[in-house]
């Protein structure tokens, strides 16, 4: 009897539950465990007032500014779709840049800002963003809005792996990734998805997402479940 693949979720509780759904509204009913491996801590922050562009790189970054309730009519800028449209949910006008870093970084520099940009961000980035932007020409500011604390896997999660069913492990950081590979190796029953070739470094033999969003990492779990 083929034993069913579970769906290990390592991302906080309450995007893992929507991510969850988001999966099982594509590919059908899916077994799924939520382990999350890092945890969010908000900030309180205050933004410099004379701000004229706003960058997001994650939702966690909106969240923080929608607990600040600081005004969003400055111009607005966003790494991917997911942080856009919890942007324009609050109120910006977002333009949605391609996924990655290096995309934003490549549309804020052909933008031709004038002012004060602001990236609103975490502790712990990648990608050296508002260094780069500087570095040409423009007047960049980075605010630290939320701290990320890494969790060790649950004892679930880990006899989970350690069984002969099937389990699909998405990992949409490289940090997190990190932290999984710590617990490993796995055998060839747990496969590992990698949102970017950065997040997959760390784990050797994980699928790349064909686009770093989640569209990208849907697209494949089910090249996954297919094989």
């Amino acid at each position: 009897m083929v034993q069913p693949t579970t769906l290990l979720l390592t991302r906080p509780r309450a995007v893992s539950e929507m991510f969850a759904k988001q999966v099982q509204d594509t590919v059908g009913p899916l077994q799924v465990l939520i382990a999350s491996l890092i945890e969010i801590e908000l900030l309180k922050i205050h933004a410099a007032p004379d701000a004229q562009t706003i960058v997001f790189t994650s939702r966690n970054g909106v969240l923080a500014w929608e607990c600040a309730e600081l005004p969003t009519e400055a111009r607005c800028y966003c790494v991917g779709q997911a942080t856009a449209d919890a942007a324009r949910a609050l109120g910006f006008e977002p333009y949605v840049s391609g996924g990655t870093v290096e995309h934003l970084a490549n549309d804020l520099k052909n933008a031709a800002l004038m002012g004060e940009v602001l990236h609103v961000h975490g502790e712990h980035t990648r990608g050296d963003l508002v260094e780069r932007l500087n570095a040409n020409g423009l007047n960049v500011r980075g605010l630290i809005a939320y701290k990320q604390h890494l969790l060790e896997l649950s004892e679930n999660a880990q006899n989970l792996l350690l069984g002969g069913a099937p389990v699909i492990v998405p990992l949409f950081s490289p940090r997190t990734a990190a932290q999984f590979a710590k617990t490993g190796p796995y055998g060839s029953q747990v496969d590992v998805i990698a949102i970017s070739n950065s997040a997959a470094q760390a784990c050797p033999g994980a699928h790349v997402a064909p686009s770093p969003n989640v569209d990208g990492m849907i697209t494949a779990i089910k090249a996954v479940l297919s094989a």
